[in-house]
Parts: structure tokens; sequence; C-alpha cells
């Protein structure tokens, strides 16, 4: 029987999760992510310009790539697939981090001017800092317990509120500070989240993760905490009358987060659980908008 070739065959289309996965392993979602935040932010801090969400996300973006090269002994076992595109292409991914952190500084430098890059500069300079072992026992700040999620999520939640301050000349007061201790305590919780996904490669290198060092269950805990503390400064911005309404919108996001802590190593489909997770930052950008 003869048979045939089809060269003209048009390929299959990818799937949304297939999709979805690419844009994961490729850290377009946390680019988004971080500009979704940054959006919510301007709308409490009464900003209007959209060029403090596009720098947040650029240098998100560009510091969770970077951060690829860093983390391959943990991202070996956590994520091998992604692991080995990193290991196979470190020139692309390094130049890919490099030229998108280059873009967001200068756009924070034309909008922001020198204290605007400063802000954005601060994710980079935690980042460094997160992996260099610098404690008296040599160990990396990566490695530290508590301190490695208490300076990610420091550095994320000065730079979101911080670049919009920034780029709109503000000053800190109260509702930047009560802004930035949101953001702090938001970051907190999905960092460690992450970790949950992350624990068997934070245990096998040596990174003292909540969850490695406390378990999952008493993670949970630890987190329903910090969604609490979160919630009663959401509730305190709601007596603030230029922020009251974008406060009150994103109640039901917060419910939403608090569902998702609350059901925290119920599946074992911890990378979906994660995506669910960064989906809270995005209906905060929508809430932003709704309200704007």
């Amino acid at each position: 029987m003869q048979t045939y070739s089809n060269r003209n065959a048009v390929p299959a289309r990818p799937s949304l999760a297939e999709l979805l996965r690419w844009a994961l392993e490729f850290r377009i979602v946390q680019g988004l992510v971080a500009a979704a935040k940054t959006g919510f932010a301007m709308v409490l801090l009464g900003v209007e310009t959209p060029l403090a969400a596009v720098v947040v996300g650029l240098v998100a973006f560009a510091v969770y790539t970077a951060n690829d090269l860093a983390d391959r002994e943990e991202d070996a076992i956590n994520s091998p697939d992604h692991s080995s595109f990193v290991a196979d292409h470190p020139v692309v991914v390094g130049g890919l981090a490099v030229g998108t952190f280059a873009l967001g500084a200068a756009v924070a430098w034309v909008a922001g001017g020198p204290v605007g890059l400063a802000v954005a500069l601060v994710p980079l300079g935690a980042s460094v800092f997160y992996s260099l072992p610098v404690t008296p026992a040599g160990r990396r700040l990566k490695d530290v317990f508590a301190v490695n999620t208490g300076l990610v999520a420091l550095a994320w939640a000065v730079t979101v509120t911080g670049v919009p301050l920034a780029v709109a000349g503000g000053t800190v007061g109260a509702v930047p500070i009560a802004v930035c201790l949101f953001f702090f305590l938001r970051s907190f919780v999905s960092v460690e989240i992450f970790n949950v996904r992350d624990v068997v490669g934070d245990a096998a290198t040596g990174v003292d993760t909540v969850p490695v060092v406390l378990g999952v269950d008493r993670t949970r805990q630890v987190l329903a905490v910090f969604e609490g503390c979160s919630l009663a400064l959401l509730v305190a911005l709601m007596t603030v009358p230029p922020v009251a309404l974008a406060a009150l919108a994103a109640l039901p996001v917060l419910g939403y987060s608090l569902g998702l802590t609350w059901f925290l190593g119920e599946t074992g489909r911890t990378d979906a659980f994660c995506l669910a997770k960064d989906v809270e930052y995005l209906l905060l950008g929508l809430a932003a908008l709704a309200v704007a």
C-alpha cells in the first residue's frame, strides 16, 4: 500500500491549558500579576497613570526570569521541564531578563525620575541579597526560615506601593503605609503557598521555608492569621473616603483567597492551585478597573 506524507498539514492549535503552562513557564503570568497588583495599589493611592503598572510588570518579569538561573538546583526537582530549558538556554534567559529589566528601569526613570528608578531597583537588590551567603553561618538568606519570605514580600510591597507614589510625586503618609503593609501580608501569603508546591525541592536543598519547617497544616494556620490581618487593614482603609470603594470591591477577592488558604494542601494539583492564587491578583486588577 502506498503511503503519503501530509507535509502541508496545519499543526494543531495549542489548548488553553498549554498556553497557560507556557505563560507560567516563561514568567509572563508573574509580570501580569505584578502589573495587576500595582493597578490596585494605584487606585488606593489615587494614582491614574498606567506607567507605574508597566514598570512593576516589566521588573517582575525580569526578576523572576533571572531567578530561574539562580534556582536551577531546586527547580531541577520542583520543575524539571522548565529547569532543563533554562539550563539549555542560559544566554537567552539571561538576555531576556537583562533586556526587560533595562526597559522597566528606563520607563521608571522617565516616569518617576531618580526616586522611581531607585524604587524599581528594590526587587533586583533584594534578589541579589537574597541569594548571597551573608549569615554568620554562611547560609544564603534564601535558606533562612521566615527571613526568605519576609524579604521577598517586603521588596514587592515597597515596589508596588513606591513606584506609583514616585510616578505621581506623592508623599509617604498613613494610607501609603497601610497599602504597603497590606501588600506585604498578601505577598507573604502568596510566597508561602507557592512554597508548599516546592516543598520537596526546598527540603532537599536546605531551603527552610514555612511549610518545610512547620508542615502544611501549621502553614495553613499561620497564613490564615495573615489573611485576617490583611482583611483588617482593608476594612480600616474603607473608613478613608477616597479609597473606600476600592477597598470594598476587594473584599470578595480576599474571601476567595481565604478559601484557597483553607484548602491548602488538600489537592495534589499544586500547579493549578498556584495558578488559582495568581488569579487573586488579576481579580484585584479587575476591581481596580471597575472603580477607577
